[in-house]
């Protein structure tokens, strides 16, 4: 059973990995419908787009040696980041194993991480400005992640079994938690405080061009799918004391996750771009007092 998992772990990981371009050309094309504009022709377009950086010159520029190594450890990171996310989308029990759950917040803030740490390594001072407000903000994020991915799944999965309206309570304030910080770590507005001034557009890939630039870009969009897949996970994982994870849970969670994705689009495209400081404040503030209330709750008991 268990190498039949992993099989199935690897086939659906295979097949997803090519989702995230095609997602976002579906959000392309409904952020251009929104802002009553012509958006790219087809949902094809950031395939089309990869496909031709793809065969551009590869330029490195000075001292982008580590940034272009850092890139492609980025993208092989978010791979096993999804795979790892699948997995535990078709094993998700009240068992679960806390070393995989363990493994798979690793490799999730690694996936997205090692994308700024590149862009920190290159020599041009705009993209070292926007990768440091990145980094601020992520080492922000990171808690919020953290917390709201293991409480949400485990109260998730306790849910069923053990309710209680503080369980009811704290699961849904984890899940929000979760949901705030997914979608920061997508980069998407008023969080992408990286090119929060015009002086600084391309912000953190200004240095990149070519294969390394698609290859970056699809890291990012994968990155943003594996994000988006967890939040589905934990939305999902009460449902797994009911139903079967792999005949009904699971297609569910897939469907669920591009629905979030493309929610997390339109949300991006209503909202303007935050000050720098005016970002990191908010965010600071809002988990400050989730986590307070999340103390209180297990002061209370739950």
């Amino acid at each position: 059973m268990e190498a039949l998992t992993i099989l199935l772990s690897l086939l659906f990981t295979s097949v997803l990995a090519f989702l995230p371009p095609l997602l976002d050309g579906i959000e392309r094309k409904i952020r251009a419908k929104i802002q009553s504009r012509f958006g790219p022709p087809t949902f094809l377009q950031t395939w089309y787009d990869l496909l031709k950086l793809g065969v551009k010159e590869l330029k490195i520029p000075l001292s982008g040696e580590s940034a272009a190594f850092l890139v492609m450890l980025s993208l092989i990171i978010t791979l096993i980041a999804l795979y790892a996310v699948v997995y535990v989308a078709l094993t998700l029990s009240i068992n679960i194993d806390f070393i995989v759950l363990a493994m798979l917040l690793v490799l999730v803030a690694a996936s997205h991480s090692l994308g700024l740490v590149a862009s920190a390594t290159t020599s041009n001072p705009f993209a070292l400005i926007g990768s440091y407000r990145n980094i601020l903000l992520t080492i922000l994020n990171e808690l919020g992640l953290v917390i709201g991915s293991v409480l949400s799944i485990l109260l998730g999965l306790r849910l069923v079994t053990n309710y209680s309206i503080l369980t009811l309570a704290t699961y849904l304030l984890s899940l929000a938690v979760l949901i705030v910080a997914t979608y920061v770590s997508s980069g998407r507005l008023p969080f992408d405080i990286h090119e929060a001034e015009p002086e600084l557009a391309s912000g953190t890939i200004i240095e990149f061009s070519g294969k390394i630039l698609g290859f970056y870009i699809y890291a990012h969009l994968l990155a943003r799918y594996v994000l988006s897949l967890l939040v589905a996970v934990a939305i999902t994982a009460p449902f797994t004391a009911v139903f079967s994870p792999i005949s009904a849970v699971f297609p569910a969670t897939l469907l669920l996750s591009a629905c979030v994705y493309l929610a997390y689009g339109v949300v991006a495209t209503l909202l303007g771009r935050t000050r720098v400081d005016i970002g990191v404040r908010t965010l600071f503030m809002y988990y400050l007092l989730v986590l307070i209330v999340l103390v209180i709750f297990t002061w209370i008991g739950i």
